[in-house]
């Protein structure tokens, strides 16, 4: 219910975590790690079914971890498949397509102002 996200990841911070990620919903990710901070955002909002665009999301989050992918690449394939979860007339399934076209030049990774 927060319209401060980044406010929201001073708490779990205080309390040790090290890498906070908050959802914006159809405006994407906001990730707080020792390395930065960054938001990541597709190119345009999404229209569709969201069913399963979280659960989509933290795939996506942990496939690039277990890749070893700094961070910003981890958020760019945690949107990208987000959305084409969203875009997919299927819950539970997600527009390859639009995947790999999102992941190739649609989402949008900025570097937020600050130490992290």
């Amino acid at each position: 219910g927060s319209h401060d996200p980044l406010r929201d990841t001073h708490a779990p911070r205080r309390r040790g975590d090290r890498y906070v990620k908050d959802t914006l919903g159809a405006e994407g990710l906001l990730a707080v790690t020792p390395e930065g901070r960054w938001r990541a955002a597709p190119p345009a909002h999404v229209h569709g079914n969201p069913t399963g665009a979280g659960d989509s999301a933290v795939a996506g989050l942990l496939s690039g971890l277990v890749e070893h992918l700094p961070w910003p690449d981890r958020l760019a394939r945690a949107v990208a498949l987000s959305a084409a979860t969203v875009l997919s007339p299927v819950a539970g399934e997600f527009d390859r397509a639009a995947y790999e076209e999102l992941i190739g030049r649609g989402v949008a990774v900025t570097a937020e102002a600050g130490a992290a």
